[in-house]
């Protein structure tokens, strides 16, 4: 291995490891976020409101395959570092190369089914009549890419579980470029609208996945040969912890889909309100969504090196590092939410959207922390090696408690309100949850190892 890029997290100062290693995470995920950012940006500029609703009102869509294969990516991490911190080469290079075929196979399963299915797709998500050809256009252009996605996140996860966060980091600034660049061509000079702006996107993708395996070529010195290989024992691992993950993963946006129908009943100028609020606490999901694989990374090597003493401490860091980021934004969502706003609409549009824009995330602002507390807390958890409880969680306390509430207590008041206090109601009860499963757990582990805990 290459050891200037490796970093062993079962070794020094805790704090020290634990920065070093998700600095690079929360980056590369603020990067990789700018791509629907800048498309947001540049469509609603040049496109109007008609194409940034056409964007967003699919958004969830995505969702479902992208987080279904990132929650794979995440597991295959936690098998992976495990390995990596047992010091197990060989087993090690047949589960990196086990990965990479999953991504491949299921990532082009993914892309098909989603550029055929998309008009019935939309059909669901009830996509109003004035924006669904650009939006059908959109999707299938989005899906037939998808796969590039996949491999990229699958890759990364597997760079990560060396402890090598830097390279997917650097392999993100450079495809973030390419998007902003394709997006301004193709979308701003050329005119080709919401097409232009998926297929600059998918191309900046395609540029990151084979970035991320000539890194890993490198970063394993050459010895892992990245082709398709299927290791049953492997694959049966990553499956049995991974498909609890993945189900978890995917279990958001199926509630999200069934609320965002909702709001796309409400009309373009709601969809494209609730848009820009989306791209304005887009770095809430990001810090707080990186925290979770970092953690999960983090618990999965120390378990492997059998270090447990230093899993409490390093989570309850990582959380605490995520809750103070998350706060930190929230100040800035809650006291100017509408200059940030009009960033993403045309001057005409900003009389409608802006108003809503700014009550919707003052709203939200005080809570968000919660969810940085479910997202850090349930990353522990699962590099503990038990995804099913996680994953019970996440359907009961966020999933179940949205769709029930959409179907039970939405019908009452029928309003926007009511749907954004939907999701804060989810965010509260899960962060509740997931901090008890996590001080559930670590009491576990104190009582079977209570010699390792005391020090760090």
């Amino acid at each position: 291995m290459e050891k200037s890029k490796t970093l062993d997290l079962s070794q020094g100062k805790i704090w020290k490891v634990l920065i070093l290693f998700i600095l690079p995470i929360l980056g590369g995920s603020i990067i990789q976020q700018l791509y629907t950012t800048v498309d947001a940006i540049i469509v609603g500029r040049f496109a109007g409101k008609v194409g940034l609703a056409a964007i967003d009102s699919v958004y969830t869509l995505f969702k479902f395959p992208i987080n279904f294969m990132n929650g794979l990516a995440a597991c295959s991490t936690i098998v992976i570092s495990r390995l990596f911190g047992s010091n197990d080469d060989r087993d090690l290079d047949h589960a990196i190369r086990t990965a990479f075929s999953i991504a491949i196979i299921l990532g082009v399963i993914c892309s098909l089914a989603g550029a055929f299915l998309a008009p019935q797709l939309l059909s669901i998500m009830s996509v109003p009549e004035d924006i669904y050809s650009q939006t059908l256009l959109y999707c299938r252009i989005y899906f037939g890419g998808l796969w590039t996605m996949t491999l990229y996140n699958m890759l990364a996860g597997i760079l990560r579980a060396f402890g090598n966060s830097k390279s997917p980091f650097y392999i993100l600034i450079i495809s973030c470029l390419i998007n902003i660049v394709g997006d301004l061509l193709l979308v701003g000079v050329f005119h080709t609208g919401v097409a232009g702006a998926a297929a600059a996107t998918i191309l900046a993708q395609l540029v990151s996945a084979i970035l991320a395996i000539r890194s890993l070529k490198k970063t394993c010195c050459g010895q892992v040969k990245v082709h398709l290989t299927l290791g049953f024992g492997h694959m049966r691992q990553m499956l049995k912890v991974g498909i609890p993950l993945a189900l978890q993963s995917i279990l958001f946006p199926i509630a999200n889909s069934i609320i965002h129908a909702h709001v796309n009943m409400q009309g373009t100028d709601v969809i494209a309100a609730w848009a820009v609020c989306g791209k304005l606490d887009m770095f809430i999901w990001l810090i707080a969504d990186s925290m979770s694989p970092a953690l999960s990374t983090y618990v999965s090597q120390n378990l492997g090196a059998g270090r447990p003493d230093r899993v409490r401490k390093g989570t309850l860091l990582g959380a605490a590092l995520s809750a103070g980021a998350v706060a930190l934004i929230c100040v800035f969502l809650y006291t100017i939410p509408g200059p940030l706003g009009k960033l993403f609409v045309t001057a005409e549009d900003q009389a409608s959207i802006i108003p809503m824009v700014i009550h919707f995330a003052r709203m939200m602002a005080p809570f968000y922390v919660f969810y940085s507390f479910a997202e850090s807390f349930s990353g522990s958890c699962c590099g503990m090696g038990n995804t099913v409880q996680p994953m019970i969680v996440t359907l009961l306390c966020t999933c179940g408690l949205r769709v029930l509430s959409i179907f039970v207590i939405y019908p009452l008041f029928a309003t926007m309100e009511c749907i954004v206090w939907i999701y804060i109601a989810s965010w509260i009860v899960t962060g509740l949850t997931f901090i008890g499963m996590f001080a559930f757990k670590i009491r576990r582990i104190h009582k079977q190892q209570p010699e390792a805990l005391p020090g760090a």
